[in-house]
C-alpha cells in the first residue's frame, strides 16, 4: 500500500483521525471556542473545505428525506418490516464495502476533483431517481440507483476527512474535527427538514417525493460548484501514488484487513470494547426498525407519521450532543470502560422503562436518552481503539470497526423483519432490545474489571498515552510493511 505522505506532514504517525480527536467528543484546549472558531474560519483553505462539507451533507439530508418518504411514508404503498430491513441494508452496507477502497482512490487523484465529480454523479443519479419515483418504481432498478448514490457518498466523506489535515495546522486539528463533524450533522438534519417540509407542502404523494429528489439533485449541483471554487491541489494529496492494478490493490486491501483482524484479536482493551459496542448496535437496530414501523403504521393522528418520527430523530440529536459534552467530563473521573458499561445499561433501562408504554410522547423522550447512550458509548470505544492501536494498524482497525458496526445493525434489522408485525407493536422485541443493551454493558463491565489496563482513568479528548507494550503486542507480531488505508474514519 502507498505511504501516507500527505498526512505525515501535518501530524506525524497518524491517520485521518488524530489521536486526540474523537467523533462527537473532541475538546478544545488552550484558548476558548470563539478564538479557535475565528482562527479556523479565517483560514481560506478550511473555509473552502468546510463549505464543501456543508453543501454536500445538506444535499445528503434532502436525498435521505426523499428516500425515507418514498420507501417508508408514501401513502401509495404499505410499509412492512421486510421492506424497511432492505432499505436499511441499502443505506448502511455500502459504507463497509466501499470504505476500505476509498483510500486507494484518494491517494492517487485530486480530492477536490473527487468532491466535484462525485457531486455531479449524484446529481445525475437524482435525475434518474426523479423519473423512477414519478413512475412509482420500487423494484431492483430503484434500489440500484439508491445504492449507487449512497456508495458514492463514501468517497465524498472520506475525501472531506482526508483533506482536513492538509488545510488545518496540527494545533487546530482537534477543533476543526469537532466543528466539521457537528456542523455536517446539523447540515444533514437541516436538509432533511427542508426536504420533508417540501414534501408536505406538495401533498405527500409520489410526485411530491419526486420533487424532493429533484431538489436534492440541484443541491448536489450547488455542492459541486462550491467544491469547484478551490484549486485542484487544495485538499491534497500532497504526493500522488501510481495505480498498481485492480487485482493487486484489492488483494492488498484484503490482506491488510486480515492482518488488522489478527492484530485486534491480540489487543484486549480494543477487542472487548468493540464486542460490547457491536452487541449494543444489534439492539439499536431492533429499536430503530420497531420505532419506524410504530410511527408509520401504529400511531395515528398528529402523533404519528413522518412528523412524529422526525421528532424522535431531533430528540436523538439532542441526546447525541449532550453525550459529546458530558462524556469528556465523566471519563476524567472514571475509566472509560466504566462509563461505557454504565451508558449501555442505562440504554437498556430506558428502552424497557419507556418503550413498553408504546406512547408516542414517551418514545420521543426515549429517543433523546437512547441517543445519549449510543453516542456516549461510541465515543468511549472510538477513543479506546485510537489509544490502544498502533498507528500502522489504526486505519485497518477502524475499517473492521465500521464493518462490525454496520453488519450488526443490518443483521438486527433482518431479525426485526421476522419478529415484528407490520405495525411495530411488540412488547417482546422491546424487552429483547432492552435486555440486549443491559447485558452488553454488564458483561463488558464484569470482564473489564479483570483487566487493569481497562481501569485507567484517561479522559476523552486528552492527549493519548503511549501504546503500552505487553503480551498483546507480542501476540500481534511485528509491524507490517504495508501501511494502513489512510482515509478510513470511525463510523457515525
Amino acid at each position: 500500500m502507498p505511504a501516507r505522505v500527505d498526512l505525515t506532514r501535518s501530524w506525524p504517525g497518524c491517520g485521518t483521525v488524530p489521536p486526540t480527536s474523537v467523533v462527537g467528543g473532541p475538546r478544545l484546549t488552550g484558548v476558548g471556542w470563539s478564538a479557535n472558531l475565528r482562527a479556523l474560519l479565517g483560514d481560506r483553505g478550511f473555509r473552502m473545505l468546510y463549505a464543501a462539507r456543508l453543501t454536500s451533507q445538506a444535499a445528503d439530508g434532502v436525498f435521505q428525506a426523499s428516500l425515507v418518504s418514498y420507501v417508508l411514508f408514501s401513502p401509495e404503498r404499505a410499509t412492512s418490516a421486510g421492506a424497511l430491513a432492505a432499505s436499511l441494508a441499502v443505506v448502511v452496507l455500502p459504507f463497509s464495502v466501499v470504505g476500505p477502497f476509498a483510500g486507494i482512490v484518494l491517494d492517487r487523484i485530486s480530492r477536490q476533483r473527487v468532491l466535484v465529480v462525485c457531486s455531479l454523479v449524484r446529481m445525475v443519479l437524482m435525475a434518474v431517481l426523479v423519473v423512477l419515483i414519478a413512475f412509482g418504481r420500487t423494484g431492483v432498478d430503484f434500489y440500484v440507483v439508491a445504492l449507487a448514490s449512497v456508495s458514492v457518498n463514501r468517497f465524498v466523506l472520506s475525501a472531506l476527512s482526508a483533506g482536513l489535515p492538509v488545510v488545518v495546522g496540527v494545533d487546530r486539528l482537534v477543533g476543526a474535527n469537532a466543528l466539521s463533524v457537528t456542523s455536517g450533522t446539523i447540515a444533514t438534519l437541516v436538509g432533511a427538514g427542508i426536504g420533508s417540509g417540501l414534501r408536505g407542502l406538495a401533498g405527500g404523494d409520489d410526485p411530491a417525493v419526486a420533487l424532493v429528489a429533484g431538489l436534492a439533485g440541484l443541491t448536489y449541483l450547488l455542492a459541486a460548484t462550491t467544491a469547484g471554487r478551490s484549486a485542484r491541489t487544495a485538499f491534497g494529496p500532497l504526493v500522488t501514488v501510481g495505480w498498481q492494478g485492480v487485482w493487486r490493490q484489492a488483494g492488498e486491501v484484503a490482506a491488510d484487513l486480515a492482518d488488522g483482524a489478527r492484530y485486534l484479536a491480540g489487543h484486549g482493551p480494543a477487542r472487548r470494547a468493540l464486542a460490547a459496542l457491536t452487541a449494543s448496535r444489534a439492539a439499536y437496530g431492533l429499536v430503530l426498525v420497531m420505532t419506524v414501523l410504530l410511527y408509520r403504521n401504529y400511531f395515528t393522528g398528529g402523533t404519528g407519521g413522518l412528523p412524529g418520527l422526525a421528532a424522535v430523530v431531533a430528540a436523538s440529536g439532542v441526546g447525541t450532543i449532550t453525550a459529546a459534552v458530558v462524556t469528556p467530563r465523566a471519563t476524567a473521573r472514571m475509566p472509560k470502560s466504566s462509563w461505557l458499561a454504565l451508558s449501555l445499561v442505562f440504554g437498556g433501562i430506558v428502552e424497557i422503562g419507556l418503550g413498553l408504554s408504546f406512547s408516542s410522547v414517551l418514545l420521543i423522550i426515549a429517543g433523546a436518552l437512547i441517543g445519549f447512550s449510543a453516542q456516549a458509548s461510541k465515543i468511549c470505544v472510538d477513543t479506546i481503539v485510537q489509544e490502544q492501536v498502533d498507528d500502522a494498524y489504526r486505519g485497518r482497525a477502524f475499517s473492521l470497526y465500521d464493518l462490525l458496526f454496520n453488519v450488526a445493525f443490518v443483521a438486527a434489522a433482518a431479525v426485526a423483519a421476522v419478529l415484528l408485525p407490520d405495525d411495530g407493536h411488540s412488547p417482546a422485541v422491546v424487552v429483547i432490545a432492552g435486555v440486549g443493551y443491559a447485558l452488553a454493558g454488564l458483561i463488558y463491565h464484569r470482564v473489564s474489571q479483570r483487566h487493569p489496563e481497562d481501569q485507567v482513568v484517561h479522559a476523552v479528548g486528552a492527549p493519548p498515552p503511549p501504546t503500552q507494550a505487553g503480551p498483546a503486542s507480542t501476540q500481534a507480531g511485528p509491524a507490517p510493511t504495508r501501511q494502513a488505508p489512510r482515509t478510513t474514519v470511525p463510523p457515525s
